[in-house]
């Protein structure tokens, strides 16, 4: 592989490699780190023997870059929701709250999702809003489809606690929808 080919193929990685990391970092700091993934690997392209996937090399180095970026920033969270923020109130203003309430809840489960730590987030992501199977995030982390599916189980599990932490749940009009605690 050479710089003209990865230039060439890249856009067709891009969207996937996008989505991942914007479960990490957000969606605008996704796209910055997507762009730097590129730089990176045409820099390291000679260097590209072949071992893995074009699709999986780039997701790592994408994932790496995620990590460096929320180390840099010594915190987790991608988003960040203010206590009293218009979540009650747009609920109890909504004549026809069913999609609106979809909307919240996942918009709560996002921010909630972001105090989890960063592997645990990029796995639970992965596996739960991509719908990748424990081999395929194994192939793109470069790690045993055992090793996922712990991770997994240890995200699932934390991202239970934290939902129980800050969030009462309620079934309106048939749709499940949080309700942030008062503490949140």
């Amino acid at each position: 592989m050479d710089r003209d080919e990865l230039l060439r193929v890249f856009p067709t990685h891009r969207g996937r490699l996008v989505a991942s990391l914007s479960r990490l970092v957000g969606t605008a700091d996704a796209e910055d780190l997507a762009a730097e993934t590129l730089l990176r690997a045409l820099d390291a392209v000679d260097g590209f023997r072949g071992e893995a996937a074009l699709g999986t090399w780039l997701h790592r180095i994408g994932v790496n870059l995620a990590y460096d970026l929320l180390r840099r920033r010594e915190r987790n969270p991608i988003l960040s929701v203010e206590p009293g923020d218009d979540m009650q109130e747009a609920v109890s203003e909504a004549a026809n709250a069913g999609p609106l309430e979809r909307e919240q809840m996942s918009q709560c489960v996002q921010t909630l999702l972001a105090k989890l730590p960063p592997q645990q987030r990029h796995v639970l992501a992965q596996a739960d809003m991509l719908d990748q199977t424990a081999m395929e995030i194994a192939g793109d982390s470069g790690i045993t489809t055992g090793n996922v599916k712990i991770r997994l189980h240890r995200a699932r599990r934390a991202m239970q606690a934290v939902l129980e932490m800050h969030c009462d749940f309620d079934r309106e009009s048939g749709v499940l929808c949080c309700v942030p605690k008062s503490e949140c």
